[in-house]
C-alpha cells in the first residue's frame, strides 16, 4: 500500500467528517448543484452518483483500510439517511435506487431481498447504466455472486432481455435511445458501451449466447461511428458531435467496455480498440480542467490503473501514478480546493463529481489489490 495515496484519501476523508451535517444518527452534506441553467445549493439526495450513499461507500472503505473509526461511525450515519429516503425512482446504478441497496450491501453485508427486487422491477423507458436495466444488471449479478439467490439472476436476465427488445437494430450495429440526442449515444453512462459491458457480464454469468451477440452487435454500432482522426469515439448530445476523454462519454468510459470485454471473450479487435482508447486518454488528459471520476483527471487515471490491472503492462501504472501526484502537487500540498466535475461551482463532497471519489481514486491507488474501482462495480 502507498503511504502518500493512503494518507491523501484519508485528510480527504477527515474533512468530509468534518463538514457532515448531523441529525440524531443520520448525517448529510450540502453542495451546489445545477439548477435548469443555473447553480443552487442544497442538501444530497441519496443516490450513489451525487449522493449521500456514494459518499458512505467511500467512507467505509477509507475505514476498512485504515482502521479509523470516525470514518466508519461517518459511513453509517450516511448510508442510514440515504436509506431513509428509499424508495426512489430508477432501477440504475449510479443514479436510481438500486445503487443505494448496493451501497448498503456493501457497507452492511446484508439486504433485503424483496427490497430489493422491487426496486429491480424493469421499466421500459430507464435502460442505462445511470438509472436503468444496465445499472440494474450490475447491481443484481453482484448480490447473485455474493448470495448465489437465482431471483436475482433471473431478474437480471429480463433486463437483459429487456435491453435486447429496445435495441434500435441497424446496419450499422445495435444502440439505444436512452436520453435525447439528435443519434443513439456511444459511451459508458448513457451509451452503447455500458449496455453491452453489462449484457457481456450478464453473458458470463448466464452463459445465455444472446447477450453476447446483443453486446458484439452494440461494440459494431461504435465502431462505425469511431473518428479516425480524433482517435476517438463521439458524443451526440449536442448538434455537432464532439470527442471528450470522460469515463461518461467519450474514449475512457469505453476503454474501461473494451478492456473488460477483451478479458471476457479474448477478442483482439476489443484489445485493439481498447488500447486506442487507452492512448488517447493519456495524451488528452492533461487538457480537463477538474479532478473528477466522471469526467475528469481521476477517472481517466483510474483507466490507466485499470490497464495496467488487465494488461501487466507497468507503462499504465507510471501514467496513472503521474496524474495522481500532479493532483497532490497543485491541490492537496496547497491546501486549495480540489476542482470538482460542476463547472462554475465550488468543491463538492460527493463520489462521482467530488471529493469523495477523488479520495476514492487514491484510496483505490494505493492498493489496487483490495479496492475495487466503482467505474466498474460488478466485476469480481
Amino acid at each position: 500500500m502507498n503511504p502518500a495515496y493512503l494518507e491523501t484519501a484519508e485528510r480527504i476523508g477527515a474533512r468530509l467528517c468534518r463538514d457532515a451535517l448531523w441529525h440524531q444518527r443520520r448525517c448529510n452534506w450540502t453542495a451546489d448543484f445545477l439548477d435548469s441553467d443555473s447553480v443552487a445549493h442544497g442538501a444530497l439526495g441519496p443516490d450513489l452518483y451525487d449522493g449521500a450513499s456514494g459518499i458512505a461507500l467511500f467512507l467505509w472503505r477509507l475505514a476498512a483500510s485504515t482502521g479509523e473509526r470516525i470514518f466508519r461511525v461517518t459511513a453509517e450515519a450516511a448510508l442510514r439517511q440515504a436509506l431513509d429516503r428509499m424508495p426512489i425512482s430508477g432501477c440504475g446504478l449510479y443514479a436510481g435506487g438500486l445503487g443505494v441497496l448496493y451501497a448498503g450491501f456493501e457497507i452492511r453485508q446484508e439486504f433485503d431481498e424483496g427490497a430489493v427486487l422491487r426496486q429491480a422491477e424493469p421499466d421500459p423507458a430507464r435502460l442505462d447504466i445511470m438509472d436503468g436495466s444496465a445499472g440494474a444488471i450490475a447491481v443484481l449479478l453482484a448480490l447473485h455472486a455474493r448470495s448465489r439467490s437465482s431471483r436475482f439472476l433471473d431478474t437480471a436476465v429480463r433486463h437483459g432481455d429487456l435491453l435486447l427488445a429496445r435495441a434500435s437494430r441497424g446496419e450499422d450495429g445495435w444502440s439505444w435511445k436512452t436520453i435525447e440526442a439528435h443519434r443513439n449515444l456511444t459511451g459508458f453512462s448513457h451509451g452503447a458501451a455500458g449496455i453491452a459491458w453489462a449484457l457481456l457480464e450478464l453473458y458470463r454469468v448466464s452463459g445465455e449466447h444472446r447477450f453476447r451477440d446483443a453486446a458484439l452487435q452494440a461494440f459494431r454500432y461504435e465502431r462505425s461511428c469511431f473518428s479516425p482522426g480524433e482517435r476517438n469515439w463521439p458524443d451526440y448530445r449536442a448538434e455537432t458531435a464532439e470527442y471528450p476523454v470522460f469515463w461518461c462519454h467519450g474514449a475512457t468510459g469505453i476503454g474501461f467496455s473494451r478492456l473488460r470485454a477483451w478479458q471476457i471473450l479474448g477478442d483482439e479487435e476489443l484489445l485493439a480498440e481498447a488500447r486506442i482508447a487507452l492512448t488517447t486518454v493519456r495524451e488528452r488528459t492533461a487538457s480537463l480542467s477538474n479532478f473528477s471520476l466522471c469526467h475528469g483527471q481521476a477517472g481517466n487515471a483510474d483507466l490507466l490503473l485499470y490497464a495496467r490491472q488487465v494488461l501487466a503492462e507497468e507503462d499504465w501504472l507510471a501514467a496513472a501514478e503521474r496524474i495522481a501526484q500532479e493532483g497532490i502537487d497543485r491541490f492537496e500540498k496547497r491546501r486549495v480546493p480540489w476542482p470538482c466535475g460542476l463547472a462554475g461551482a465550488n468543491e463538492t463532497p460527493d463520489l462521482m463529481l467530488g471529493t469523495a471519489g477523488i479520495g476514492y481514486f487514491y484510496l483505490h491507488l494505493a492498493d489496487p489489490a483490495q479496492i475495487r474501482s466503482v467505474l466498474l462495480p460488478a466485476v469480481q
